[in-house]
Parts: C-alpha cells; structure tokens; sequence
C-alpha cells in the first residue's frame, strides 16, 4: 500500500510548475507616460503574470535614434510559468492593445515598450527573441534601473552582479522622475 502512494505521488513531479523569475523593462515616451506605465502593469497581472518587485520611475535620453522625446522607464521582476516565446506573445499583444503600431525602423517613438531582459539564468536564441537582451550590456540607464530591484543577480554571460555592472555604467541621461 505504502509503495502506491508512493508511485501516485511520483506522478505529481510530472506536473511541477517551474516559475521563473523573469526580469523586464517597460518604456514609453509618447502620450501620458505616467498613465502608460501604469496600464502596462495592470495588462501584465491581468494576465496571470506576478509582479514581484518594481523600480522607480527613470525618465531617461532616447538611446539609438536621439530625435525624440524623453522616456519613462521602469523595471519589473515578475514570475511566470510561461516560457519565453509565450511571454514575448503576452507582452506583444499588451504593446499591441496599448496602442502600439509597429515601425520598420528600430529606436522610434512609442506608446509602450515591454523588454524582457532576462528570464532567470536561462539563454534564448531564437529568430524573434534572444536573451539576455541584445542590446542590455549597451544601454547604462538599463543597467541602472534594473540593478535597483535586483542587485545581487549576476546575468547570464557576465560573472558580476548587476549592481556592479551599474557602478561601472554611466549616469549620463538618467534621473529619477518625480511626479
């Protein structure tokens, strides 16, 4: 009797969830940014996504194309069972409901960006998405944000923390937005 529990049991390990922690940066520069934001994480809960922590509120310089209003970024850590290509279709379709048009050209203005930017110590490469993201080791105000909600966490490629990664980044266009 003892060893049927025991196989009934085992069959629960066939459906463990892993949740994975799962860290994204939010930016928007076009119509109520504040307001954007806001939406933004309400649309990601609304999905069954679990914010564990939020950074403040940066307004940082655009980065790649410089012709354009300020943004107002943010970070979240959040949980999902998801993986990684059902996220970015999440965080597609919630940049889409916003309002979001896609452009041709990279770095244009927006309603809301949804970057996942790493997705625990996991590495994807993929035709639509790679993580880390391509462009994180090369954007300071990401480093800086990103590093107030997790500063022990050290990113897949790197072998130091995030807060140390920060330290070394530049502050330059970078400033707590204070509404």
């Amino acid at each position: 009797m003892l060893q049927d529990d025991f196989l009934d049991n085992a069959n629960l390990w066939n459906t463990i969830v892993v949740m994975e922690k799962v860290y994204l940066l939010l930016g928007t520069n076009i119509g109520d940014r504040e307001e954007n934001l806001h939406q933004a994480k309400r649309l990601i809960v609304a999905n069954k996504i679990k914010i564990n922590k939020v950074s403040r509120t940066y307004q940082t310089k655009p980065w790649g194309v410089t012709d354009q209003p300020d943004y107002l970024n943010l970070a979240l850590e959040v949980e999902s069972d998801l993986s990684a290509p059902e996220l970015l279709q999440v965080f597609k379709h919630i940049e889409q409901e916003m309002g979001r048009v896609p452009t041709p050209e990279k770095w244009q203005p927006r309603v809301i960006d949804i970057d996942i930017i790493f997705w625990g110590n996991h590495v994807v490469e993929g035709p639509d998405l790679k993580i880390p993201h391509r462009e994180f080791f090369n954007r300071p105000f990401a480093m800086k944000i990103l590093a107030e909600i997790a500063p022990e966490f050290i990113p897949p490629g790197s072998n130091i923390t995030l807060k140390e990664l920060s330290s070394r980044a530049s502050n330059e266009g970078i400033e707590i937005h204070c509404h």
